[in-house]
C-alpha cells in the first residue's frame, strides 16, 4: 500500500472516529459520567461530519474530473484538494491537458476547414432531405447573389426550377445549370455527393462556373468545324469554277478553237458530280445535327454484342479477323437507346476493320465492365495501325477523316450520342499496336 497525504489523513480520521466511538460506548456503562458521554458524543458527531465532508470533497474532485471531460474549457486542470499530492490528481491533470490539446486540435481543424471552404473558388452548398441548407460558402453566395439561404428550394425565385434541379440531384450525378445572375449569365457545372454528419444524410453539391471554359471549347470546336467545312466546300467549288470558266471561254464568240461539244459535256458532267458531292456533304451535315432523341430501354450487353458479331460475321471471316467478347458481369445492362448505341458500335467496328486492313495480327475485342467509379464501360479495341498523336484531338471533329472515301461523321455522331446519354467517349491509341474507344455510361 502506498502512503500519501490522502491515505494518512483518511487513516487518522478513522482512528479518531474509532476511539471516540469506543469511548462513547464505554461511558454508557457508567451512570456517573454524564458530561463525558456528551463530550464523546459531540466528538463522534464532529469527527464523523469532518470525515464525511472530506470524502465528499474527494467526490467533488471526481465529479469535477468528469465535468472536465464534458466541458474541457470550463473546468481548471489544477484542483485545490488533497488529491493534488497523489497519483490520481496527476492522472487527472494529464488527462485534462490531453483533452484540451485534442479539443484545440479539433477546433484548429474546424477553423481551417471553414477558412478553406470560404475561400475556395468553387461554390459549395449542402442541405438535408428537406432542403434545409447546412453549408453555404462565399463562392456559392456570389454565384446565386443571395447572402442568406435557408432552403435550397428558395433558389426557384432566381430561376424557375433551379432549386428543384439541385434538390433532385442524386449522389454522383452532374448537371449543367444555366441562369442569369445579377451581373452576368452563368453556366454552372453542379456535382452532387452524399455525406453523413451526426447521423444526418446531407447532399453536398459543388458548383463550378465553366462559362469561360465552355466558350473557349465552343470557339475551338467552331474553328475546327469551319476549317473542315471550308476545306470540303473549296474542294468542290474550285474545280466547278475552273470548269465553268473553261466552258465560258470555249463558248465565247472570240474563241479561236472550234466548238468541242464532247469536252463541254464532260465539263458539265464533272460540275454535276461535284454538285451532287456538295449536296451529299450538306445532307450529311443535316443528318448529323438532327439526331433523334433517345428512346430509353434496358439493354443487355451480351445480347448487344451478339447482334453486332452476327452482323459482321461474314466480314470477319473473309478478312481473317479474330473477334473476342468479354462481359463482366455477364448480366450487366444499361439504360439507353438500343438503335443509337448499336449504330455507334457498328461505326467503331467498321473503323477497326479499316485499321486492320494492313495489319498482320487482326484482332477486335468487344469488352464491357464496371469502372472504379461504378460506371459501365463498353470498349472496342483493335490491334491495328493506331492513330497518330497529331490528329488524335481532331478525330471527333465533324467531317474530319483520313480515309479517301470516308465521310468524317462516324466519330462525331458517336460523341453526340454519348452526350445525349449523359455519357462520354474516350480514345486511347498506341502507334502500330492498338486503338481503344471506350464508351462510358
Amino acid at each position: 500500500m502506498i502512503w500519501n497525504k490522502y491515505s494518512v489523513k483518511l487513516f487518522v480520521y478513522l482512528i479518531f472516529l474509532t476511539l471516540v466511538g469506543f469511548g462513547f460506548f464505554w461511558s454508557l456503562y457508567s451512570s456517573q459520567l454524564v458530561i463525558t458521554k456528551i463530550v464523546f458524543l459531540l466528538g463522534f458527531i464532529f469527527i464523523f461530519t469532518a470525515l464525511l465532508k472530506y470524502l465528499n470533497k474527494t467526490n467533488r474532485d471526481l465529479s469535477q474530473f468528469i465535468d472536465a471531460i464534458l466541458y474541457v474549457d470550463n473546468v481548471p486542470a489544477n484542483g485545490s484538494s488533497d488529491l493534488s499530492h497523489n497519483r490520481l490528481q496527476i492522472t487527472y491533470n494529464t488527462i485534462i491537458d490531453k483533452l484540451k490539446e485534442a479539443k484545440l486540435a479539433k477546433e484548429s481543424e474546424h477553423q481551417y476547414f471553414r477558412f478553406v471552404l470560404e475561400h475556395i473558388g468553387i461554390g459549395i452548398i449542402s442541405f438535408d432531405k428537406d432542403g434545409r441548407v447546412e453549408i453555404y460558402n462565399k463562392s456559392a453566395k456570389e454565384i446565386f447573389g443571395q447572402e442568406n439561404l435557408a432552403n435550397v428550394l428558395d433558389l426557384n425565385t432566381l430561376k424557375e426550377n433551379l432549386g428543384d434541379e439541385l434538390f433532385k440531384l442524386k449522389s454522383g450525378q452532374t448537371k449543367l445549370l444555366k441562369f442569369a445572375g445579377k451581373v452576368e449569365h452563368y453556366k454552372i457545372l453542379a456535382r452532387s455527393t452524399e455525406i453523413k454528419i451526426k447521423n444526418k444524410n446531407l447532399n453536398l453539391i459543388s458548383l463550378q462556373n465553366i462559362k469561360t471554359q465552355l466558350e473557349e471549347s465552343e470557339l475551338e470546336a467552331w474553328q475546327k468545324l469551319i476549317r473542315v467545312l471550308t476545306h470540303e466546300i473549296m474542294n468542290s467549288v474550285t474545280p466547278i469554277k475552273s470548269l465553268t470558266y473553261s466552258m465560258q471561254k470555249a463558248l465565247s464568240a472570240e474563241s479561236e478553237n472550234p466548238l468541242d461539244l464532247d469536252n463541254i459535256l464532260k465539263g458539265l458532267n464533272a460540275i454535276e458530280n461535284r454538285s451532287k458531292g456538295l449536296l451529299g456533304f450538306v445532307e450529311s451535315y443535316k443528318n448529323l445535327t438532327q439526331i433523334p432523341k433517345p428512346n430509353y430501354e434496358r439493354i443487355s450487353i451480351v445480347s448487344l454484342f451478339d447482334d453486332i458479331v452476327k452482323l459482321f460475321e461474314d466480314d470477319f471471316k473473309s478478312n481473317n479477323i479474330e473477334i473476342n467478347l468479354s462481359v463482366q458481369p455477364e448480366d450487366i445492362t444499361i439504360i439507353a437507346d438500343g438503335k443509337l448505341i448499336s449504330q455507334v458500335i457498328i461505326n467503331l467496328v467498321k473503323n477497326s476493320m479499316y485499321a486492320l486492313s494492313e495489319s498482320k495480327t487482326k484482332q477486335i475485342n468487344l469488352n464491357c465492365f464496371k469502372s472504379s467509379t461504378d460506371r459501365v464501360c463498353l470498349s472496342v479495341i483493335d490491334s491495328g495501325k493506331g492513330i497518330s498523336e497529331d490528329i488524335l484531338d481532331k478525330i471527333f471533329v465533324p467531317f474530319f477523316t483520313t480515309r479517301d472515301n470516308g465521310s468524317g461523321i462516324g466519330l462525331s455522331f458517336a460523341r453526340q450520342v454519348m452526350v445525349m446519354h449523359n455519357g462520354s467517349i474516350e480514345v486511347q491509341s498506341v502507334k502500330n499496336e492498338m486503338t481503344s474507344f471506350d464508351l462510358y455510361f
